[in-house]
């Protein structure tokens, strides 16, 4: 049955329940609160047809990827929407009620009406990467917070030696346990997997830590047809307010992967450096007078354009690509 056809399932989704608006046969509005545990959500699943049915899920991490790989296991159709989108829609239909039956009924309302592209699913390698890079960022974060502590506790006129002394033997072992992650992530990773890294390495300002967390954050940059759509995913598309007279921008689109902006402003240093493109960029954006933070996001929305490029053409990031182009010619 096509997509057009099949009805929508609308999630809220709870840490512990699931509410659920959906149309039954009779076209009568339904509303269903369902543990939000496997065992009832595949029987919920049993008693539905994936030939009738599709799900509009909101996007909470964790808490709605249960639901959305157990349907998608059963052969339903599934998406994902952004909680700002619902917002905003609920804005445009004039609603102000705040409960979970309702929003699911919007969610619903949103998915019959936009019908969104269903989500693709990472794939087992690739969120088991994803997990790992995940606790090798917790391990070195605490590490760091350790280290701090550590320094400031030998600051003080008296230092009580059982105390550094723990403090010292936690950082070994925080060492230990971020070696043994790190030399686990190789194995996880396949020959396509590193042949899109390696592409991604190929960007001056790309080292391999980011490259991994692009590939986990975007499963190998299979789900995005177009470089515009990847730097809104990321929060790094430059916003414009005009009305009458008055034209600014009030900044950039913040939307999701805060952890990934972070990644990718470090990167932007190195880039100013060693990237020729990004650097002229920079500069160009300096002298029109903008601010050097401003300038430094717009070398971040320029490498990831530059990365889904080289990835897309499977072609490693060259340079004077241009002037040899021009040469050729």
């Amino acid at each position: 049955m096509s997509n057009l056809l099949k009805k929508v399932i609308g999630v809220d989704v709870g840490s512990k329940f699931l509410t659920l608006s959906f149309l039954d046969d009779e076209k009568g509005e339904q509303v269903l609160n369902l543990p939000n545990n496997e065992r009832s959500i595949l029987s919920f699943l049993s008693k539905i047809s994936p030939s009738d049915y599709c799900f509009v899920i909101e996007a909470t991490g964790n808490y709605s990827s249960r639901l959305l790989h157990l349907s998608i296991g059963k052969g339903f159709e599934s998406s994902l929407i952004n909680c700002m989108s619902v917002k905003h829609f609920a804005r445009m239909k004039n609603i102000i009620t705040k409960t979970d039956a309702e929003d699911a009924k919007l969610i619903r309302n949103y998915g019959e009406m936009f019908r969104p592209e269903f989500y693709i699913p990472k794939t087992q390698d690739i969120e088991y990467l994803d997990q790992e890079i995940k606790l090798l960022n917790d391990l070195e974060e605490e590490k760091r917070r350790y280290a701090v502590k550590l320094k400031a506790l030998r600051f003080h006129s008296v230092v009580n030696p059982s105390t550094e002394k723990h403090y010292e033997k936690r950082l070994k072992q925080l060492e230990k346990e971020i070696k043994e992650v790190e030399a686990r992530l190789p194995q996880l990773q396949d020959e396509e997997f590193t042949e899109t890294k390696n592409l991604l390495q190929s960007v001056s300002g790309i080292g391999e830590k980011t490259s991994l967390q692009l590939m986990t954050a975007t499963s190998g940059f299979k789900n995005f047809h177009s470089s515009k759509s990847l730097v809104k995913y990321f929060g790094l598309a430059p916003r414009i307010y005009q009305s009458g007279k008055k034209s600014y921008s009030p900044g950039k689109c913040r939307t999701s992967k805060t952890y990934i902006r972070s990644i990718l402003y470090v990167c932007s240093w190195t880039a100013i450096k060693h990237n020729q493109k990004c650097k002229e960029l920079y500069l160009r954006l300096l002298e029109k007078g903008k601010a050097k933070k401003l300038a430094l996001i717009a070398v971040c929305n320029k490498l990831l354009r530059i990365c889904f490029s080289v990835v897309k053409n499977k072609t490693p990031f060259q340079q004077d690509f241009q002037n040899k182009l021009k040469i050729s010619t």
